[in-house]
């Protein structure tokens, strides 16, 4: 018959195994966000794209080593982009504290640039810890207004979603603006987002309409290895239409 054991004990050990797992998140997390790593290396052909009329190279690289031009471009497209958007949100627009988000606690960087190195998207994202999960967490996503509607948003977050599960991430994570239509149409309908547990919706489900922001997510399944500990990569990126 077994032993056993009092509630102290269970307590004991539950701690010590919560404390083991904590611990190994942090040691996969440290891995990820080593910037000499480079998480689309193994994957060559979401290296470019090549539909819609477009002719792109994607890159990834931690901010350790972005070029200042190249942070310049995308603050830029940033602007661009969802200055307006800020401004019609509780949170405002604040050109100094935007680029230090886009700068603080090890943020990487997705990029596409068309022929003439020009970039023309990018993603920036973290892997980080969210209630004691490992995610990969994606703050932004943008595209030049004359590439929009040809995949490319789509499939920069597809390549996302690979690095994230190579890296053995839990699920990816967006913040998305209420009054952002088009944003919220493209993860959840789109990539088939979901409304994620520490959104206020859930959180905070009595003072809700208090908020201007929506936290989505989507699980990630672990990539398989070979017999040598290597991820295999997708024989081919997926296809996408042209209205996406």
């Amino acid at each position: 018959m077994a032993k056993k054991i009092s509630k102290s004990k269970e307590k004991k050990l539950q701690r010590k195994e919560n404390l083991a797992a904590l611990g190994e998140s942090q040691m996969r997390l440290n891995k990820a966000n080593l910037p000499t790593n480079d998480p689309l290396g193994p994957f060559k052909p979401f290296q470019k794209y090549t539909r819609n009329g477009l002719e792109l190279s994607i890159e990834c690289t931690h901010f350790n080593n972005l070029a200042d031009s190249d942070f310049d471009s995308i603050f830029n497209l940033l602007e661009t982009n969802m200055k307006k958007e800020y401004e019609a949100s509780d949170w405002g627009w604040n050109e100094k504290e935007k680029k230090a988000e886009l700068r603080e606690k090890n943020p990487w960087f997705l990029i596409a640039r068309d022929t003439t190195s020009k970039v023309i998207a990018f993603a920036h994202f973290k892997f980080d810890f969210d209630e004691e999960e490992e995610v990969l967490y994606c703050y932004e996503v943008q595209v030049v207004d004359e590439m929009r509607s040809k995949g490319v948003g789509k499939f920069m977050m597809q390549i996302l979603e690979l690095i994230g599960s190579t890296a053995s991430m839990k699920k990816m994570m967006v913040t998305v603006f209420k009054h952002n239509s088009r944003s919220i149409h493209f993860f959840k309908d789109v990539l088939k987002y979901t409304d994620d547990e520490t959104s206020p919706r859930y959180c905070d489900p009595l003072e809700e309409s208090e908020y201007c922001y929506e936290i989505m997510s989507k699980p990630l399944k672990s990539r398989r290895k070979d017999d040598c500990g290597n991820v295999k990569a997708p024989a081919a990126a997926p296809r996408c239409c042209q209205k996406c």
